[in-house]
């Protein structure tokens, strides 16, 4: 080859290796960043943790949404209807039973293990204190409030039934949480989950059963075994309760309390506010599609009970490290919501096939209420930043503040537009709730401190 040649040779690649190599530079950057956000994950999300428990806990949503459709089946449209403006009267109930003691032993346990005794004991004595009269509380609303078709006896029962076992489950779970097992908080769930679905099975489909009165009864028998028997796990895996209520605690407890239950009732009041103005038919087609929001709730869920004791840790040294971790954890939770969501949107199309053809209406309104995943996804590192840094008050403020906004923005919108106007009104009533949050973890001041507490006196 000429010397001409090889120079028109040369000329002609060494561009392209120039690009070639701007392009490899590219990619190996991208790379190290991906590895950069796969080790921020791994040291503080804990990834392969995360993994590990959603394990069970997919399993557990494959369980409840058999569950969920054995029950409509069996149960109709109308009387599934009546059911279901319980549960979203019990979504909320169970967040007050107990005054916040189960939130109040993560945060103890968290920063000292030898605090379990005590403040399981405390966990305990609030529930068996307050389950009473949140049930009575709960069925004056169900009978005045709500005019729930269900006799008063049935109320009763339902409410009593499924808040205790919900309460227990919860509990339980976040006691293996505040001891980093997040895993078996999992397979607890999957395991009460597991139950109710042998108990429908056998009532709807083995004894071929229709009636929604013996349905409430078998399950108020079954959320009484189940839950006592989770009150001894507990115990003897970490020790017995000390029976003894931590009333310097109170203030704190009612404040994780009203937040929570604020918080549920954004998930709820739109199913309790339905039952006023519409018939069971209409709230059994959209409470199904209510229900299948609810199971994409569960991988935000687990997200956030892997994450909390975090937030406690970093907030300890103020809103703004307690912010700044936040803001690390919120794209992994918006991409969980949209996960969740789009599972929620493939689980709708199945819904006239898995639930029956009485139920085809609910596929519309599920395809738009799935919309909210994501919002709420987005509130929940927002939240816990202003309680890991000491503002639960606060947090409990907005939760309430939002909790009666949003049942005015509900009646409105179930009122101009009925069912429609009732999903647009609880998708905007989520998105504004976000943007409360997160302004106030930039625009509050930290809480200073008011001296050692009982769990900081404790011995290591």
């Amino acid at each position: 080859m000429s010397y001409s040649a090889l120079h028109a040779c040369r000329t002609l690649t060494q561009p392209q290796v120039a690009v070639d190599a701007a392009v490899a530079v590219h990619a190996e950057s991208l790379l190290n960043r991906a590895a950069q956000y796969l080790r921020l994950l791994g040291v503080e999300f804990k990834l392969l943790t995360f993994v590990n428990a959603m394990i069970p806990i997919c399993a557990a949503l494959g369980l409840q949404f058999v569950t969920f459709a054995i029950t409509a089946r069996g149960l109709g449209v109308a009387q599934f209807g009546a059911y279901t403006a319980l549960l979203a009267l019990v979504g909320v109930a169970v967040e007050l039973t107990g005054l916040g003691g189960g939130d109040l032993l993560v945060r103890a346990v968290s920063r000292n293990r030898a605090s379990f005794q005590l403040y399981y004991g405390n966990m305990l004595t609030l529930l068996a204190m307050t389950l009473p009269v949140v049930v009575l509380g709960g069925v004056i609303v169900a009978i005045f409030g709500m005019q729930s078709t269900v006799t008063v006896l049935g109320v009763s029962i339902a409410l009593f039934g499924e808040i205790l076992v919900a309460r227990m489950s919860a509990s339980l779970e976040l006691v293996m949480v505040a001891h980093e097992k997040v895993v078996q908080a999992g397979w607890i769930r999957m395991l009460t989950i597991a139950v109710r679905l042998c108990v429908a099975a056998a009532f709807f489909i083995l004894f071929a059963q229709h009636s929604l009165n013996g349905w409430i009864v078998v399950v108020c028998v079954q959320a009484i075994i189940v839950s006592a028997a989770y009150v001894v796990l507990a115990a003897k895996l970490f020790g017995r309760p000390i029976w003894a209520l931590q009333t310097g605690e109170l203030s704190t407890g009612t404040s994780f309390c009203v937040s929570q239950s604020a918080r549920a009732m954004q998930s709820n009041l739109d199913r309790m506010v339905l039952s006023r103005f519409a018939d069971d038919a209409a709230l059994g087609l959209y409470g199904a599609a209510s229900r299948i929001l609810q199971l994409g709730l569960f991988p935000i869920q687990v997200v956030m009970r892997t994450l909390s004791v975090k937030f406690y840790v970093h907030g300890a040294h103020g809103l703004k490290a307690s912010r700044r971790y936040a803001l690390q954890v919120a794209p992994t939770l918006v991409g969980v919501g949209v996960f969740s969501a789009l599972c929620v949107a493939a689980t709708a199309l199945l819904a006239p096939l898995v639930l029956g053809r009485d139920f085809a209406a609910a596929t519309g309104t599920t395809l738009r209420l799935a919309c909210a995943l994501p919002l709420i996804a987005l509130q929940y590192p927002a939240a816990d930043a202003l309680s890991g840094a000491g503002l639960q008050t606060l947090r409990a403020h907005i939760y309430v503040a939002a909790a009666v906004g949003f049942g005015f923005v509900l009646v409105a919108g179930v009122r101009l537009g009925g069912i429609n106007g009732l999903i647009y009104a609880f998708l905007l009533g989520h998105l504004l709730l976000a943007v409360v949050l997160w302004v106030c973890t930039f625009v509050c001041v930290d809480k200073k401190p008011t001296g050692a507490t009982l769990i900081e006196q404790l011995p290591p």
